[in-house]
């Protein structure tokens, strides 16, 4: 069996996603016998890499111009015996991935749709791609296989089913704003709810992530107000998203993690590559707030009257959290694991 690399980057722009999710796919390579390496363009998320106790090589690159590694890349995967790379940033380019298939198979996840990647296999999880997606590969003249679908959701070992309780009443409040919250969404969030007369005594337990440029400001309102909890560097995220009764999240990876667990649940998007997440409320999931980044303070009042409404209808949490648990089981993490196996053998 061969090495497999896995190609990520994470900073305080494109934050953490990414490469915790590629991680989610690591342990389960190596709990299988797999070696694994990454592979970055600078040392960034090395940190994290490091305390999952996984092998990594910096390529002193740009993480934002991939173009300009191409050859250095392709050099590292020849000298070091690599057959399978799975990549996973948006800064590709059709160019670095011929490249980079002319020297190994290159799995490649895909959340934006943005061309025909030309890649041995895709691996979109998104639960509202194009049913015309592959047949755009197929009239291309490619031979691409693809993993499609919520059961491919790479999320960590602690978010494997187990049963969620909806509680009659709704006591706690988890925010989740990303890995950056360039927006300053959780700050926002947390002024609206404490303004408004039905919502100010919850308990709010906010995550706050590494590269989260305005922790200083959730920590000081945080001493203001006693049912505000702050949560850094969290380890077991599964423990926190099912102790509290319904969460506010920023669309992405997030939002497959609770419905995992089975939180009734807002989501909203803070990003251009999290749009269609409306499509959490139109099946039935969750309840979508809005766009935070075209239209802030609607998304904020939306998360408001959602909030309420979810606050007041037990049924209609019960209906949410049954559905979530329904589309995600928790692992994808695994059968993207087993599938990069078996790809490196055949080679």
């Amino acid at each position: 069996m061969k090495k497999i690399c896995i190609r990520v980057d994470g900073n305080e722009i494109i934050a953490t996603g990414h490469v915790m999710r590629c991680l989610s796919i690591a342990v389960q390579l190596r709990k299988i016998g797999a070696d694994v390496v990454f592979v970055l363009a600078d040392a960034r998320p090395a940190s994290m890499i490091e305390c999952a106790e996984f092998e990594y090589h910096v390529l002193n690159s740009e993480w934002d111009y991939m173009d300009s590694e191409i050859d250095t890349f392709c050099q590292y995967i020849e000298d070091s015996d690599i057959n399978t790379v799975l990549v996973d940033s948006y800064y590709v380019t059709e160019d670095y991935l011929k490249r980079l298939s002319l020297v190994a198979n290159v799995c490649y996840i895909d959340d934006l749709d943005k061309f025909i990647y030309p890649v041995h296999t895709i691996v979109n999880y998104s639960l509202q791609y194009d049913r015309g997606y592959e047949n755009r590969y197929y009239k291309a003249g490619y031979n691409t296989r693809f993993l499609l679908g919520g059961k491919y959701v790479p999320l960590r070992e602690e978010f494997s089913y187990k049963p969620y309780m909806v509680s009659k009443k709704v006591q706690k409040i988890l925010i989740t704003t990303g890995g950056t919250d360039q927006l300053n969404m959780a700050y926002k969030l947390l002024e609206k709810f404490l303004k408004e007369p039905t919502l100010k005594a919850l308990e709010y337990n906010v995550i706050v992530g590494r590269f989260n440029k305005n922790r200083d400001m959730l920590v000081d309102l945080s001493k203001e107000y006693t049912n505000i909890i702050i949560h850094e560097n969290v380890t077991n995220m599964s423990h926190w998203m099912r102790l509290c009764d319904v969460a506010v999240s920023a669309a992405g990876t997030t939002t497959f993690e609770l419905s995992a667990c089975g939180i009734p649940s807002i989501c909203f998007e803070v990003a251009d590559n999290q749009a269609g997440a409306d499509m959490w409320e139109k099946d039935g999931y969750m309840l979508y707030a809005g766009n935070a980044y075209l239209k802030q303070e609607d998304c904020l009042n939306n998360c408001v009257d959602n909030l309420n409404s979810l606050c007041e209808d037990y049924e209609l949490r019960l209906k949410m959290s049954r559905n979530m648990q329904g589309v995600v089981d928790g692992l994808g993490a695994l059968r993207l694991a087993d599938y990069l196996i078996k790809l490196s053998e055949e080679n």
